[in-house]
């Protein structure tokens, strides 16, 4: 596996630590790891216009990932 290194600010720091521990994560390598992969499924999922849509509570929110 390539290993990548890279500075993040101490807010990125704090969302990533807090997403570790709602994952159960062993690592924020790992939670860069779900990102990326979840990334991927929005981008083969995403319409003309660059967007998804989320779904919740039966209310649809369309968001730009382009």
């Amino acid at each position: 596996m390539a290993v990548t290194t890279f500075n993040i600010d101490e807010k990125m720091g704090q969302a990533l630590e807090e997403l570790k521990d709602h994952f159960g994560a062993s690592s924020k390598a790992e939670v860069l790891r779900k990102a990326v992969a979840l990334l991927k499924i929005a981008t083969e999922s995403e319409a003309a216009d660059g967007s998804i849509t989320i779904r919740k509570d039966g209310v649809d929110q369309k968001i730009i990932i382009k």
